[in-house]
């Protein structure tokens, strides 16, 4: 008879034994509660928070840059980052081989034992979040020294990778800023060639004023014309037309009205253009002052967002990423065995069932019971 055999008929006998069965309970229940309290253990923890620009007062720095500035960083991933990529990060393979290599935990080069070591550590600890974007490292082993050390070598780790994916980010950020800011440079500089090449072939030192005078310039020159052909009319009905008074004024008002003719003229004198030039050259001139103004404006946005990156990249080298809110330390109250305590609750059950429950509602579970000996 093969060993799991006797195994089997042992138990059906002890099953079908009410004493006997009692007594396993019983055994059961004495050995669980035992191994619930030994061996004790030791729950290790820590609470970090992982670091971001506004944090180190970068915000405060570059806000007074306006508005402007704000979009571009956030274009450039310079906001906070949310609180789940952070644990992604803490839960992540390269953090838990560090803590390997730190702790000497299996030999690198081993690939059965780094995949043994990670199976443990997962089993043993729990990076979980908490409100106001804690992260926590929780650990649990019965070793409580081997517990805190693991626990503290967890939040160091996760402060290294924070800290070189930090710099790789600022990185990346100042590659494209520095790119974009030589190209706005550049656009910069030919848009302003541009315009003044555009000015000094029209004799316009600023269009916008000219036009104004030159405005003004034909709008008194009309006044002047609608006074005289009033005094004319009025004149007309008293003097005769051989009148010199009545032929001054004649001659006046031709002369005006020449002028006013010469204005709808397109003409450029040694002053500039005149009302017509100025409207004829006013929508390219436009054209390339617009050019001039959004480069300059680019420009300097793009200064702004590289001294914005200039400053995190400081920032970064004089201070920690994530910042302890709680060091590595022992939970003070006792533990207990989780697996022992459940088996426990599960013996207890299974007992009420069998001894109390069943008899007392007459369920028949084929255990054949037999009386005690008397």
């Amino acid at each position: 008879m093969s060993t799991w055999v006797r195994i089997r008929n042992a138990a059906v006998e002890t099953a079908r034994d009410t004493r006997r069965r009692r007594l396993a309970y019983g055994g059961a229940c004495l050995l669980l509660a035992v191994l619930c309290v030994f061996p004790q253990p030791y729950v290790a923890r820590t609470k970090i928070v992982p670091q971001d620009t506004s944090s180190l007062g970068i915000s405060t720095l570059t806000g007074a840059y306006g508005a402007q500035f704000q979009g571009f960083a956030a274009l450039l991933g310079g906001g906070k980052q949310p609180i789940d990529m952070y644990l992604a990060i803490a839960r992540g393979t390269e953090v838990t081989d560090a803590v390997i290599g730190k702790l000497r935990l299996a030999d690198p080069k081993d690939p059965v034992d780094m995949r043994d070591a990670r199976a443990a550590l997962k089993r043993k600890v729990d990076i979980h979040s908490l409100t106001g974007g804690i992260i926590e490292v929780e650990t649990r082993m019965f070793d409580g020294e081997r517990a805190q050390a693991l626990t503290a070598a967890y939040a160091s780790a996760i402060n290294d990778r924070i800290v070189t994916l930090g710099h790789d980010r600022v990185n990346r950020k100042r590659g494209i800023v520095e790119e974009r800011f030589k190209e706005a440079a550049a656009r910069v500089n030919e848009a302003e060639t541009r315009l003044d090449a555009f000015r000094r072939e029209n004799n316009l030192a600023a269009p916008e004023a000219q036009l104004g005078s030159e405005l003004s310039l034909r709008a008194g020159l009309q006044a002047q014309l609608q006074a005289k052909n009033v005094e004319l009319q009025t004149l007309g009905r008293f003097l005769g037309p051989e009148n010199p008074r009545l032929q001054a004024l004649q001659s006046e008002v031709a002369s005006l009205r020449a002028q006013i003719a010469r204005t709808a003229r397109p003409d450029t004198a040694a002053s500039g253009p005149n009302v017509a030039g100025v409207s004829r050259v006013m929508g390219e001139y436009f054209n390339r002052y617009r050019d001039y103004r959004f480069a300059q404006a680019l420009y300097e946005a793009y200064a702004r967002a590289s001294e914005e990156v200039a400053v995190e990249a400081l920032a970064g080298e004089t201070a920690a990423d994530v910042q302890v809110i709680e060091a590595a330390r022992l939970d003070a109250d006792r533990k207990y065995n989780i697996p022992a305590v459940a088996l426990l609750a599960l013996v207890l059950l299974l007992a009420a069932f069998t001894e109390i429950y069943a008899p007392a509602t007459g369920i028949d579970l084929g255990l054949g019971r037999r009386r005690p000996a008397q």
